[in-house]
């Protein structure tokens, strides 16, 4: 009898390892490919545009040459205005409410000073104060920037999260989990892949942002000869730090709208989930609980706390001398704790859910 086998035999060594799928790296441009061709994206993309346009627009209307002109005769004439009403007060007059200031002042101060700026009464306005400065590049793009992280922000979290939900009610996820049944790794490379979109997002809007605004300071040079003041900065960081936050904001953004799409596995329900915490938590609670006591464990308040290197909010505090509010900061060091907790808590309930849940 012959030995030959209707199968050739493996001319391969026992040892060799056989290929033992797609791997994570691979899953996540997997991911990231198939996010890049929904059409939602796309949308994303050119929303970020008509956004970018919209406030460079508005920064180019502000800055240029005939709107500071309008804005500095209407300063003169104020200062005008307000001299002659000066002149016609008596001694008397001026001295009587110099003195009620200071009472009001010193009532209000408490157990902290206040500053109502008494002694300030009757000197002319400044430049200053009718915010005729000279604004540099670096602090419009900043401005323009941290304005816009809400923006950036919603949308990279809408996108996330329906990148993962839309998976669930088309039975994708099912038919995606046949070919890699690897429920830990499959729920993290969307996981990333949502994180990844999100940074991209943010990268397109700040790095359109500051071309724009490059553009705008540019043609709006003020005229020398005006000797506006010098703006005060908002922050002696380097904008690049500020520009990484924010950044950074995005990509948890994109993050948590995946996490929350395991878990709800819905698009509406998720944004119906977002809507209510807005209304309920930053509006109601935040504002109307606590006299403000709360406000520091909002998400909006850590986020600005992180994105402007602190924020500040105002608590009402009553004694005897009745209610006022006072000013209080969340420092940049909660603001950023507060975020990663809330990511990391995030995302291991969406896979220990999705590694539990029947995804059908």
């Amino acid at each position: 009898m012959s030995n030959e086998t209707l199968m050739p035999a493996d001319p391969r060594p026992r040892t060799t390892v056989r290929a033992g799928g797609t791997s994570f790296v691979g899953l996540v441009g997997v991911e990231l490919r198939r996010l890049w061709w929904r059409r939602l994206t796309k949308v994303a993309i050119v929303a970020i545009i008509a956004f970018v346009g919209i406030a460079s627009y508005s920064a180019y209307q502000e800055t240029r040459p005939e709107t500071i002109a309008q804005r500095l005769d209407d300063f003169k004439q104020n200062v005008a205005e307000m001299k002659k009403q000066q002149d016609a007060m008596s001694a008397q007059e001026k001295a009587s409410q110099l003195a009620e200031c200071r009472a009001q002042e010193q009532q209000a101060s408490g157990d902290s000073p206040v500053d109502f700026g008494c002694e300030q009464m009757f000197a002319p306005p400044t430049l200053q104060d009718y915010g005729l400065v000279d604004t540099g590049r670096d602090e419009l793009v900043r401005a323009v920037a941290q304005a816009s992280v809400y923006v950036l922000g919603f949308l990279a979290f809408l996108l996330g999260a329906s990148f993962v939900a839309a998976e669930f009610s088309s039975g994708a996820m099912g038919n995606w989990l046949t070919f890699a049944p690897r429920r830990l790794q499959v729920a993290a490379s969307k996981l990333s892949a949502a994180t990844l979109a999100g940074a991209a997002l943010a990268g397109l809007g700040v790095g359109l942002l500051l071309l724009t605004i490059t553009g705008v300071t540019t043609i709006n040079r003020p005229d020398a000869s005006l000797n506006l003041p010098d703006a005060i900065p908002s922050s002696t960081e380097p904008l690049y730090l500020s520009l990484v936050r924010i950044v950074t904001v995005v990509a948890l953004g994109g993050l948590g709208g995946a996490a929350i799409g395991l878990l709800l596995r819905s698009t509406a329900a998720v944004v119906g989930g977002i809507l209510a915490y807005a209304v309920i938590v930053e509006g109601f609670v935040a504002s109307g609980i606590g006299d403000g006591r709360y406000r520091p464990w909002t998400v909006s308040l850590n986020i600005d706390a992180f994105v402007q290197n602190g924020a500040t909010y105002y608590v009402t505090k009553c004694d005897a001398n009745g209610c006022q509010g006072v000013s209080a900061t969340n420092s940049f060091t909660h603001g950023w704790v507060y975020l990663l907790v809330i990511a990391v808590v995030g995302v291991v309930a969406a896979l220990a859910v999705f590694r539990r849940r029947d995804v059908t």
